[in-house]
């Protein structure tokens, strides 16, 4: 399927494969050629064939400025079922929401928080965005979508707007700017109130029984299993969930991000009881998935201790910012966190579901947490 504009001073078109041998060679060059987003990477989405979630399916957008092939980008279907998806104590909401199920086309990263489209500079031409709309109208009939989901954007994306999505905003992105003057973690430790750098000190105290180990790609094979059954522990308690991944997904990030990827995990008396995972994009260092046993994690402060080691991890690297992606916000405020909005857009396939939204979105819209945003820092640092 492929859509062309013919007022712009340039074409362009947009073009669908559901193989991804067809694009194997264009996309692994244009990699190799050029920063990338590795999200966006062709390694990531070739490991991840067999690392999907259940309810996700996966194909393959491509467009081009006249005969140039600018980039590839993936175009997710996930049968969307509400009362699966939110934590609901309300008995009407939990009713109706067993009956709203729907399969849905998303634009974005399913495995990660940010604003990851390969055109994104593009989206404020006029042209371009329309035929990018008409273009997806076309996959998501195609495919049979209900509606069409972008996420996640940090400003109000105009070009979205302006063809009729209705937006929402979900739990915020908490991101950490990493002072370039932090050469160690004791410069931020320097760097805190007296009260935060006690809380360090205590947090630390607590955990001096774990033994910390950065697995390797054979390591998180082996122990994929208690990974996952770690991971699913604290899913369990989000107040929204898009998808589930599946054991595959640890080994598969790391077989197709390398050294970028790492997860670290946490033995105690050489059980594994906590991990958390990190991936290397660009000058951000982004906090991927996390585990840990809810017993262990109230005596040791597991949690705590992970997000102190991933701001150490971000030192060493000396990247400038530490996205901790969402959930959490309150803890991860403590250690310099800031919060950052993120818009998500959507909008119905069908004219006689578009009168609905208005109304639904704003009932079903995951409930935005109360939370006290912490300064940790000195006030010379704030």
């Amino acid at each position: 399927m492929a859509g062309t504009a013919q007022n712009s001073l340039f074409s362009f078109s947009f073009t669908t494969f559901e193989d991804l041998n067809e694009v194997a060679l264009k996309w692994s060059l244009m990699d190799a050629n050029e920063r990338f987003n590795p999200w966006l990477s062709f390694d990531f989405h070739k490991n991840m064939l067999t690392a999907m979630p259940e309810n996700v399916k996966v194909i393959y957008g491509c467009y081009s400025f006249g005969n140039e092939v600018k980039g590839f980008f993936p175009i997710y279907f996930f049968d969307f079922s509400l009362d699966k998806s939110i934590r609901e104590k309300n008995p009407v909401k939990r009713i109706l929401g067993k009956l709203i199920k729907a399969k849905i086309l998303l634009m974005g990263q399913i495995f990660s928080t940010g604003t990851n489209y390969p055109f994104s500079e593009y989206l404020r031409d006029q042209h371009f965005q329309i035929e990018l709309h008409h273009f997806l109208q076309g996959v998501a009939s195609r495919y049979k979508a209900k509606a069409i989901l972008w996420k996640d954007f940090f400003t109000v994306c105009g070009a979205l707007e302006q063809n009729g999505y209705f937006s929402f905003k979900y739990q915020p992105a908490m991101i950490m700017n990493i002072d370039k003057h932090w050469e160690t973690m004791h410069h931020y430790e320097l760097a805190l109130s007296s009260k935060y750098r006690i809380r360090l000190s205590r947090a630390r105290n607590k955990m001096k029984d774990i033994s910390w180990k950065t697995l390797t790609k054979e390591e998180i094979t082996h122990s994929q299993a208690v990974l996952h059954k770690l991971y699913i522990g604290i899913l369990s308690e989000a107040t929204f969930k898009m998808a589930t991944v599946p054991q595959s997904y640890f080994s598969s990030m790391k077989e197709a991000f390398k050294e970028k990827y790492n997860v670290t995990a946490g033995y105690l008396d050489g059980k594994l009881v906590c991990f958390y995972s990190t991936l290397i994009n660009g000058e951000t260092l982004e906090a991927n998935l996390a585990g840990f046993e809810e017993e262990t994690n109230l005596k040791m402060q597991l949690y705590l201790n992970m997000l102190f080691l991933m701001v150490e991890n971000a030192i060493k690297l000396k990247v400038r910012k530490l996205n901790f992606y969402r959930t959490a916000m309150e803890i991860k405020s403590s250690v310099g966190a800031v919060g950052k909005d993120t818009i998500v857009y959507i909008k119905p396939t069908s004219k006689w579901l578009a009168p609905l939204f208005p109304i639904l979105i704003p009932w079903f819209s995951p409930i935005i947490l109360v939370w006290k945003a912490r300064s940790p820092f000195k006030a010379t640092y704030s």
